[in-house]
């Protein structure tokens, strides 16, 4: 039998999420923020929730600087349009699960190869069989400074968990190397004919729990799923201030070290940044504003002011950096073909 699937023949990106109201603003900030802080995400879902698509999102949150490594046993990632756009980025093809090719490498041998590469963002196209147990081992000891994403199938943390420990064999204390757990799950109309791609929950993975997180308060939600709103929406954790892993994250920053409220400015921040772009597109009527060339253009220069701005008033003044990021944008509209 064959599976043939259609991709998009440019990557998805945060901003079409947006658009499509898969994604809030606000939740594409947070996420925005976590690949910045070089967080390991997991991306969970049922079939054909968007889990390759949000990952390939993310991707293009990733800074050019970076180098990527890929691991798939079936190719789905848009590596190509990535490096057409000038990343660095390098992909393993390994071995399938299902048919066993034996001229292919085996999925946590690719995963051992890619951490003797160097300081490298690694992405999974499938946590699915034994480059489970190779991947949290990596992540245990430090071995990935980069952000490291990968999907899953789940359709809660819990899931996830179960998934991880129980199914692939990775021990309870490795799964504490996971830190965010994102749900991407499909939403049926009343009438059953419609359904809609919606991201409906972003949890973190808390560390100070023994047997079983569920039972113990081993994950704390930053976002969830409200169907009356049909939007993901934040709980108090987040606007509280009481995430371990953002608060992690700003102790590794100067200015955000113990100050919350800076955490929470920047990723409104990004949150708005997003949404500028989704709201200049359609008042312009121009899409291609959405896409990923467009769109890797407006992060490069968001990342360039933020570094500037700090360098000139000791700190990333969120409000200097919008106005002068809308500045570009606005110049940068104007430039495009009508």
């Amino acid at each position: 039998a064959y599976a043939i699937r259609r991709h998009r023949e440019e990557p998805w990106t945060l901003p079409l999420f947006i658009q499509s109201k898969m994604l809030t603003p606000l939740s594409a900030g947070l996420i925005s923020f976590l690949v910045d802080g070089a967080r390991t995400m997991l991306i969970a879902g049922t079939r054909s929730a968007g889990k390759t698509s949000l990952l390939g999102a993310i991707l293009i949150e990733l800074s050019r600087n970076n180098r990527i490594i890929t691991s798939e046993d079936t190719l789905e990632l848009p590596v190509d349009q990535l490096r057409h756009l000038g990343y660095d980025i390098l992909s393993m093809k390994t071995r399938s699960v299902i048919t066993g090719a034996e001229a292919e490498v085996p999925a946590d041998q690719a995963i051992r190869t890619a951490l003797r590469l160097g300081d490298s963002a690694l992405i999974l196209g499938e946590v699915r069989s034994i480059e489970a147990r190779a991947l949290y081992e990596a992540m245990r000891v430090g071995a990935l400074a980069k952000l490291v994403a990968g999907t899953i199938h789940g359709d809660s943390p819990y899931s996830v968990y179960d998934r991880v420990v129980n199914d692939l064999g990775v021990p309870k204390t490795s799964f504490k190397a996971s830190d965010i757990i994102l749900i991407a799950n499909t939403i049926t109309s009343p009438s059953g004919m419609e359904r809609w791609r919606r991201l409906t929950q972003i949890s973190e993975v808390r560390k100070f729990w023994t047997e079983d997180p569920l039972l113990e308060k081993g994950f704390a939600d930053l976002m969830k799923y409200d169907a009356r709103a049909d939007q993901i929406s934040a709980t108090d954790v987040l606007t509280e201030g009481e995430s371990e892993i953002l608060k992690a994250i700003g102790g590794r920053v100067k200015e955000w070290a113990g100050n919350w409220d800076a955490i929470w400015q920047n990723i409104e921040l990004r949150a708005k940044v997003k949404q500028a772009i989704v709201d200049v597109a359609n008042k312009t009527k121009n899409m291609d504003l959405l896409e990923a060339p467009f769109v890797v253009k407006a992060n490069d220069e968001f990342h360039k002011i933020c570094a500037l701005v700090a360098k000139e008033v000791g700190s990333t003044d969120a409000k200097r950096v919008f106005a002068e990021w809308d500045g570009w944008l606005k110049s940068e509209v104007k430039k495009q073909p009508k």
